[in-house]
């Protein structure tokens, strides 16, 4: 990428050193000497150290300090080139002067001798050398001020002869030099604050699919075409449409299925594995390309995606205008492939996590629900038939044996005592009315068994996914416990809506307040359980104003998510 840059380094070097042999005067000597020095010190302790720090994504590198530097470095090499110039205008006045003088005597002999030639010749003189000393030295002088000010694409002719053309030739040089870098500098810039988006995106969380759209919409713009699209290749030898970008829109959105047969590049990047390049669909045969073509497509470049060493997909970018693709467009794509193949990971990685995190709530969920079943179909009702039993025996003791009855009688409270609380375990455990009837009478009943008095408002119509409404009936039932227990408090509010595919739920109470979530390890479960579930927990509790949680779970479950494959 910096080979141009090195390149010009090399050539400013000699140029700069062929500055120095122009020197007519030891006044310019000294000041072919500055303006060596200056430039090679912007170059190696300004430039190099600048592009390399946005090469890393060091901030900066585009900071006001790195910025005003290379302004002020600037300036002073401007300084020395405008005392140059001075003197080389100064020293072509005096040769200006001589030249006159060599005319008026010129004129003289010829007017004495007739000889007129002399005065052509030495008009010719005059004008020679002030095209080929004054005027490229004052051209280079104008261009040095035009590049102090940022106008980079200014040159100068190059219309002087021996040293002076030289001269020349090397501001034009360095003036190229310095705008390529430029250019380069502001490229990478661009191309830094694209990541920093796209990183954005994966540290929040964002799912595969949109991570990948906005992989393409950054891909698409710092390439410079008109559309830019992520393709993973099938086992069935198609390809399926991940992430897509365009103005206009190709027709191509994301879902859509691909026939790779025929001439196109995803076709030449599956069958290469290697970056391809089609300057024209026209006559090219295959389905994609006739559409292409319907959409007036005239040019792509693809470049492949390997996950694990294995050719993952392609990353396309077309274009519908006149311009033909750069020179270099497959290149550049070619850069952000590795981009692209960790984006994928990353973002696949953590799909695949929360997804794991769900399926293990959800499995362990459905065990404490048979474990639930399994109490009351099983210990639960052989208990309530010993107790029947227990009750038919006692009725049966004759009044003679009141000590037996009485004993008997002990026995069935006890097992009915057991019975209550093996039925408070199994609530615990799993709710069978959540399961049986849904949340709303299973929050109800919550209510109704609270030592605080609470009021409730649920606005939910119909069944919930089972792992939402098991995470809500238990912030409910731990949120009611610690009102109970801790705050004190003399009252809560519950508060449960659906709206926009997530499920909002609010508990608060009036209680002491001072709760830390950290200290509890029922609210770090419920935190963790709807953390797995995709959803926010927050709570806030100053001291002497009660505890208010808000609770968010989305409705479209990781574990339903689709895969990138």
């Amino acid at each position: 990428m910096l080979q141009a840059w090195t390149a010009d380094q090399a050539a400013l070097a000699d140029r700069s050193a062929r500055l120095q042999q122009l020197a007519h005067t030891e006044d310019q000597a000294t000041l072919a000497r500055r303006i060596t020095q200056h430039s090679q010190s912007y170059v190696q302790d300004h430039a190099t150290p600048a592009l390399q720090a946005a090469q890393r994504g060091d901030p900066s590198a585009h900071s006001t300090e790195t910025i005003q530097e290379g302004e002020r470095r600037v300036a002073e090499l401007r300084s020395e080139l405008d005392s140059l110039a001075a003197s080389e205008r100064q020293l072509a006045a005096e040769r200006e002067e001589r030249s006159h003088e060599t005319v008026g005597r010129a004129v003289t002999a010829a007017a004495v001798t007739g000889m007129a030639g002399w005065l052509l010749v030495s008009v010719f003189v005059v004008g020679y050398l002030a095209r080929v000393v004054v005027w490229p030295v004052r051209g280079a002088a104008a261009m040095a001020d035009h590049l102090a000010r940022g106008e980079l694409d200014s040159r100068v002719a190059e219309i002087g002869v021996g040293e002076v053309g030289e001269l020349t030739r090397s501001f034009n040089v360095m003036g190229s030099s310095v705008q390529h870098n430029v250019e380069e500098f502001a490229r990478l810039a661009k191309t830094q604050t694209a990541l920093r988006r796209i990183a954005t995106h994966v540290a929040h969380g964002a799912a595969p699919a949109e991570v990948l759209d906005a992989v393409a919409t950054e891909l698409g713009q710092l390439i410079g075409t008109d559309g830019a699209h992520i393709v993973r290749y099938e086992a069935d030898g198609a390809a399926t449409v991940v992430a897509a970008w365009g103005t206009p829109d190709i027709g191509l959105p994301v879902g859509t299925r691909l026939s790779l047969e025929g001439r196109n590049v995803s076709a030449k990047v599956l069958q290469t594995g290697r970056a391809a390049r089609m300057d024209s669909y026209d006559d090219a045969p295959g389905p994609l390309a006739a559409h292409l073509r319907q959409h007036h497509v005239r040019g792509a470049v693809g470049a492949p995606i390997f996950l694990e060493r294995r050719l993952w997909g392609v990353v396309t970018a077309t274009i519908t205008r006149e311009e033909p693709l750069a020179r270099d467009a497959e290149a550049r794509l070619t850069e952000y492939t590795d981009l692209i193949a960790t984006t994928i990971a990353t973002a696949q990685a953590r799909a695949d996590l929360a997804t794991s995190r769900a399926r293990v709530v959800v499995a362990a969920d459905q065990a404490r629900r048979q474990i639930e079943r399994t109490l009351h179909d099983g210990v639960q009702q052989h208990l309530i038939t010993i107790a029947i039993e227990a009750g038919d025996t006692q009725a049966s003791v004759p009044s003679e044996l009141p000590e037996l009855r009485q004993r008997l009688s002990s026995v069935t409270h006890g097992l009915t005592g057991v019975l209550d609380d093996l039925r408070e375990i199994s609530r615990g455990i799993h709710p069978t009315i959540l399961s049986d009837v849904g949340l709303r009478p299973a929050l109800k009943a919550l209510a109704r068994r609270s030592d605080v008095p609470v009021e409730l408002d649920v606005r939910v119509e119909g069944r919930l996914p089972e792992p939402v409404e098991v995470a809500a009936y238990y912030i409910v039932a731990e949120s009611l416990a610690n009102a109970a227990k801790h705050a004190h408090a003399s009252h809560v509010r519950i508060d449960v809506t659906v709206h926009s595919g997530w499920l909002r739920l609010g508990v608060r109470d009036d209680g002491v307040g001072g709760a830390d979530p950290a200290r509890g390890s029922g609210l770090v479960g419920l935190t963790d359980r709807v953390d797995a579930l995709g959803g926010t927990i927050t709570i806030a509790s100053p001291p002497g104003q009660g505890t208010s949680l808000q609770a968010e779970l989305p409705l479209d479950l990781p574990l339903e998510r689709a895969s990138l494959g």
